[in-house]
């Protein structure tokens, strides 16, 4: 099995997680490992095209690596900072506030900031991608 084989197989482990948790309502999970999906995604894409594989977990800095091979990857540079911010308060339970039980954003009252449908399908391709 090659190296990006490998990496994509370890991507598509972290989908199922992510798709698994999201049934349990384990949200800090779900967002775990939709941030580790993505990590590990462009990380095949890497070693797809021969490139090094830096030993980071932040996803812009990998999608800037990988937009020097493809430009157009460049797109996913909003959704990578978003999946991003979660990194630190998912792997120290110590950076959730402490009126916080969950790491990730609180739900929103709907029609004040709701989420559009518009951006729960672009986040949910983001993933399944």
């Amino acid at each position: 099995m090659s190296g990006a084989a490998r990496w994509a197989a370890f991507a598509a482990e972290d989908l199922a997680m992510a798709q698994a948790a999201q049934g349990l309502r384990l949200w800090n999970q779900v967002c775990l490992h939709a941030q580790q999906t993505a990590a590990k995604s462009l990380k095949a894409f890497l070693a797809e095209r021969h490139r090094p594989i830096p030993m980071v977990h932040h996803l812009a800095e990998l999608l800037a690596l990988c937009a020097e091979a493809d430009q157009d990857l460049s797109r996913f540079e909003d959704r990578c900072y978003t999946l991003d911010k979660y990194l630190i308060p998912l792997t120290y339970p110590d950076a959730v506030p402490m009126d916080r039980p969950t790491a990730c954003p609180p739900r929103r009252t709907p029609g004040k900031h709701s989420t559009s449908s518009k951006s729960s399908a672009r986040r949910s391709a983001f993933i399944s991608a």
